[in-house]
């Protein structure tokens, strides 16, 4: 199981996972859009960032802003994850909701999914307003998904696959605590094709890290299997965690070894190129790079090889 750093690691665990599904992210938070939309609307990442192979890589802070194009309509929607909810801070939320109407001459739908908050928590502010004399000079709000008050076993055959990796985060109780992982982990293979192998993986990787699954679970879950004789599956899943620890393993040695031996051959690494190497997720480019040391003779050259040039 991945070890994930804090804040920053969840951050980018959900923002990967909303920019590779924003229908879904977009429709489990406001499910009346499947109406006003009569046709999925073309979606794009306008700030899309080199998404992660693997949630064990190194942390790249990227937005949510995705703009849908339906029709001659045009919309930005801001999905945004706070998975602590005391550091939330709405004013900041809405200059960044003015930033964007003013870049993208859209309206702005900002979204924020909270794992960790529940609609009762009345620290967290729903809107900001200003008023005199009876007129209104400003308000701001915003669409909140507050995770921990969703019954999961409401989602546990739905066919949005945020709902289903959401379902860690969701209202269960002890007894269905199986039933619900079940549902969670099934998603993976149920709503994601078998060709994108790496992020079935690296949903398996959340859904274990975010059950904090440990030996006791996995031993009880193998169980519940049996009974429902559904080993195979178990097998599966198991060794597809296993597959992507090894990979893991592999790129995270690549890149020891890019960081090790390069600064031996060219002296001090610039810090873009420290940071690109550690962004790297094909061991492929990796083994290249590794295979042209020789004849690398400054860091012009490395950033090429780093860039694919």
């Amino acid at each position: 199981m991945a070890i994930y750093d804090p804040a920053e690691s969840h951050d980018q665990n959900f923002k990967n996972i909303i920019v590779e599904n924003p229908w879904e992210a977009i429709t489990f938070a406001m499910p009346k859009c499947t109406n006003f939309f009569r046709h999925e609307p073309e979606i794009i990442a306008i700030r899309e960032e080199t998404l992660k192979t693997f949630f064990a890589e190194s942390f790249v802070r990227t937005d949510v802003p995705l703009l849908v194009k339906y029709d001659e309509a045009a919309f930005t929607f801001l999905v945004e994850h706070q998975h602590d909810p005391n550091t939330f801070a709405i004013h900041h939320l809405a200059r960044y909701v003015s930033y964007l109407e003013e870049e993208y001459k859209h309206n702005v739908v900002p979204i924020v999914y909270f794992p960790q908050a529940s609609a009762k928590n009345m620290t967290l502010k729903r809107e900001t307003k200003s008023a005199f004399m009876g007129k209104r000079y400003h308000y701001f709000t915003y669409e909140a998904v507050f995770l921990k008050d969703k019954p999961a076993k409401k989602y546990l055959k739905s066919n949005n696959i945020i709902a289903r990796l959401m379902l860690p985060f969701m209202r269960y109780s002890k007894d269905d605590w199986l039933e619900v992982l079940d549902s969670a982990l099934k998603a993976v293979w149920e709503l994601v094709a078998p060709s994108e192998g790496l992020r079935q993986n690296k949903y398996l990787d959340f859904l274990s890290y975010y059950f904090n699954l440990e030996e006791r679970e996995w031993k009880a879950y193998h169980a519940y299997k049996q009974v429902k004789k559904e080993e195979k599956e178990f097998e599966m899943i198991t060794n597809m965690l296993r597959e992507q620890a090894r990979e893991e393993g592999k790129l995270k040695e690549g890149q020891h070894m890019l960081l090790l031996i390069l600064p031996k051959r060219l002296g001090p690494m610039p810090p873009e190129i420290e940071s690109a190497i550690h962004g790297l997720t094909d061991l492929d480019r990796i083994h290249f790079i590794m295979a042209q040391l020789m004849e690398i003779r400054d860091w012009d050259e490395v950033k090429q090889l780093l860039h694919g040039d």
